[in-house]
């Protein structure tokens, strides 16, 4: 890769983590659910593997909204943390592949989810949006998800 190709992938991965996985990392923690979909395009298509589902953000929104609202009236709390596998960016799209941790406290018990999540992402109006994220609980494990390059490890995939 040359270094012109490299400066300009770790500027976009970088502008992925500002405008993409600081802020769902944060909305996620303060179920936040406006905030949270904030950072998916209008027009998203979210399909879960585990589930055998697509559809399309309206009833996202809705699904994570009620979510959240029943996580906050519970007292429970949740915390997401990432990992990457693959970050390929390229102007105006993206995609990445990667382990997500997710860390609930339920009834005043700590529990750990892991998940593959694949995001296809697009620049809308200067900002970075996902437009397809696809999830999966099919072989992530701790293994794996501390196998994965942390976030602001951007050199990882811009060398």
């Amino acid at each position: 890769m040359g270094e012109n190709r490299e400066v300009a992938t770790a500027t976009s991965l970088r502008g992925l983590n500002h405008d993409v996985w600081e802020p769902f990392r944060s909305a996620y923690g303060r179920l936040d659910a406006a905030g949270f979909m904030a950072v998916h395009g209008p027009d998203l298509i979210r399909a879960e593997g585990a589930a055998k589902r697509v559809r399309g953000r309206a009833e996202y929104a809705t699904e994570i909204a009620e979510w959240f609202a029943r996580v906050a009236a519970s007292g429970d709390s949740l915390g997401i943390a990432f990992r990457f596998l693959e970050r390929l960016a390229d102007g105006d799209a993206a995609s990445e592949r990667g382990i997500y941790r997710i860390d609930a406290v339920r009834a005043g018990a700590p529990k750990v989810f892991y998940g593959r999540f694949h995001v296809f992402c697009r620049r809308i109006d200067g900002r970075w949006r996902i437009v397809v994220d696809y999830d999966d609980e099919e072989g992530a494990t701790e293994e794996v998800f501390a196998s994965g390059a942390a976030m602001d490890d951007v050199t990882a995939f811009s060398e």
